[in-house]
């Protein structure tokens, strides 16, 4: 995954010479230009990316392909709300490989869905959550395409939690100059 070296590195360098809210609408759109190669290599019909704004503690969506996923999103938890807040917190992955859902979810309801805990240093940093329509369609080659994957995330995840964090430190602070 070349391509994600590429972004981290450019993200790396824009970080200089961005506004807060510059270097957050760049990291978005290569966060999504990230979940197009990953569904280059893995089939599915929607995805979620969140990051956890420390700060906060809490997680906050960075972007989302296929319209987005995240199930019991009315709970809220600790870290935020739905599943994704769960996973956050317990930083255990959750994997609905045969989800059973009426019709009345639609025409094509959800049978698979996958919710990946993104751990840097025993730290939660972020959460990826997957849907298909199709039952099983997170197996054993998908589920090391995707560790791969959030493998090379973390480190672009990593950058923004330290720009936004430090940014709203020094922001905060009362030094004058």
């Amino acid at each position: 995954m070349d391509i994600i070296r590429i972004i981290r590195e450019k993200l790396e360098e824009s970080k200089a010479r961005c506004s807060t809210e510059e270097y957050r609408e760049l990291v978005k759109s290569e966060l999504d230009k990230c979940l197009d190669l990953l569904a280059e290599q893995i089939e599915f019909e929607s995805a979620s990316l969140y990051v956890l704004v420390r700060r906060k503690r809490k997680l906050q969506k960075m972007c989302d392909l296929g319209g987005g996923v995240n199930f019991i999103d009315s709970v809220r938890f600790e870290n935020g709300s739905g599943l994704s807040a769960w996973v956050a917190k317990k930083q255990k992955p959750i994997y609905l490989s045969d989800i059973h859902r009426g019709s009345r979810h639609g025409q094509a309801p959800i049978r698979s869905y996958l919710s990946m805990p993104i751990v840097a240093d025993e730290n939660v940093i972020g959460v990826l959550n997957l849907a298909h329509t199709k039952a099983a369609a997170f197996e054993r080659r998908e589920m090391l395409t995707i560790k791969n994957f959030i493998e090379n995330l973390k480190p672009i995840l990593e950058i923004y939690q330290r720009y936004s964090y430090g940014f709203r430190n020094l922001s905060e602070s009362n030094f004058t100059y």
